[in-house]
């Protein structure tokens, strides 16, 4: 079986259907003071005998319910009850769902070109809305004024919340090129309660890149790799030599590869990915049943960028594919990972066509590092834990100012030896802003640096983490 499969893991929501409690064959039902035996199943049982009872409640329903029904929705729904059973990554997608996982999986759609997620809020109300979580740049909701942080709280008139889920909500907002949606949108106030307004979006082709990057300065790059699509690790190979370029003399000294919030996609892609960085051994396997070995991927001698110091950045919103990649680099010692632990999301889905558009998406396996380290539920623990909020030290006197403060300190001189750094940060680092966990990555990347410099411990192909 293929290592290349997809792990579907953009499709986030869906809703869990109760179904009845069947008795296996010899339990007992209670009546009254004595026990009935159930039956014993017959030697020549198949279950798909069963499937007359189906037929029969389908047959009842159809004709003697209150109102018309769609049997093909029926029928769709009688579907999704049997993989509401089994793991929540297991799911059947009718025709027009099973569409966004191929536009998902392309990279490209008609749509307003902004990555959203469902929020419950209870302050001012208890209401449901989708939260502006990133605005592709060149894109129809850039021009229409919307900005990361702002809230949807209605598509076409309709409150979010009467979207079934957020796969329902975002098949609304895509369509074709050149036709219309509105959204009820709000800007969070710093005072009072925030003004709706309605905006009218021209749907356009929306060709997501992959991977966006960024030159931080002193030859370190950060390059943010959005999702697993069809064409990311081409992608980010590309990124990382066009940094490389505009490094000029100083050369590329080290990547800070960015997989927070990034929630999966294509195992084949992540494989390839961790190939840029790695020249050899494996890089994830694939159990299924009683952890029978499925398939093993490894790594191809060559990698284009096996030389670069690297640090990898990932949160709790990390997931699937983007687990595969940080399990990789960080069992070959390849990069230092920092940030929060991963979501944990360790199975691989494959999608079995039913013929009439519609998808079964179904787990058949489990993801393991190269030190066979079950992903799955575990996650991926960083080597540097920064959190979204820093502890501070309890017995530590922020009130002190530092030394350069005071207005007749000694001023540093040189005398011809090499200059120390005059500011509080490096230009990397002042790069990175207030983004926490991207500064932590900055900053050990240039402690590694430093420390070859000195000629301390080189890490060589096995790059920044130590």
């Amino acid at each position: 079986m293929s290592a290349r499969r997809r792990t579907g893991s953009w499709l986030r929501g869906g809703a869990l259907l109760l179904t009845g409690v069947v008795l296996g064959a010899g339990l007992m039902v209670l009546r009254g003071a004595e026990a009935e035996p159930v039956k014993v199943t017959p030697v020549d049982y198949s279950r798909y005998r069963k499937l007359d009872l189906f037929g029969r409640g389908l047959a009842i329903i159809e004709q003697h319910y209150v109102r018309p029904v769609d049997s093909e929705r029926l029928i769709y729904a009688a579907i999704g009850g049997l993989v509401a059973e089994l793991d929540p990554h297991s799911e059947f997608l009718p025709p027009g769902e099973a569409k966004l996982l191929r536009e998902d999986i392309e990279g490209s759609f008609g749509g307003v070109g902004m990555v959203v997620v469902l929020q419950q809020q209870t302050q001012p109300q208890a209401r449901v809305v989708l939260e502006v979580r990133e605005v592709i740049a060149g894109g129809p909701a850039m021009h229409a004024g919307v900005k990361v942080g702002d809230f949807i709280s209605a598509i076409e008139g309709k409150p979010i919340g009467h979207f079934f889920d957020l796969r329902r909500a975002i098949a609304t907002m895509r369509g074709a090129p050149g036709t219309k949606v509105s959204f009820t949108l709000e800007t969070p106030a710093a005072k009072g309660t925030p003004m709706p307004r309605t905006i009218t979006v021209k749907r356009e082709f929306i060709d997501s890149p992959a991977v966006v990057a960024t030159y931080l300065g002193e030859g370190l790059g950060h390059v943010r790799l959005r999702d697993f699509s069809e064409t990311a690790a081409h992608e980010l190979s590309e990124a990382i030599a066009g940094m490389k370029k505009t490094a000029g003399k100083d050369g590329l000294q080290g990547v800070v590869l960015d997989l927070r919030d990034n929630g999966g996609g294509l195992l084949d892609q992540a494989v390839a990915v961790v190939d840029l960085f790695v020249d050899e051994g494996p890089i994830v396997r694939t159990r299924g049943r009683m952890g029978n070995l499925l398939d093993e991927s490894r790594a191809l001698p060559g990698g284009a960028w096996s030389r670069v110091p690297l640090a990898l950045l990932i949160n709790k919103a990390s997931a699937s594919a983007s687990e595969v990649v940080a399990g990789a680099l960080q069992d070959h010692r390849r990069a230092l990972v920092v940030g929060e632990r991963s979501y944990g999301k360790g199975s691989v889905q494959a999608p079995f066509e039913l013929g009439d558009g519609s998808v079964l998406k179904l787990t058949i396996s489990l993801y393991y590092t190269p030190n066979d380290r079950l992903i799955q539920a575990s996650g991926i623990q960083p080597d540097v834990v920064v959190g979204t909020k820093l502890p501070v030290y309890k017995d530590s006197l922020p009130e002190l100012e530092p030394e350069r403060a005071h207005p007749r300190h000694l001023r540093p001189e040189n005398f011809g030896y090499p200059a120390s750094a005059q500011g509080d940060e490096s230009q990397a680092v002042q790069a990175a802003g207030e983004d926490a966990q991207l500064r932590a990555a900055v900053q050990h990347l240039r402690g590694h640096l430093q420390l070859q410099s000195r000629g301390g411990p080189r890490g060589g192909s096995r790059g920044a983490r130590g």
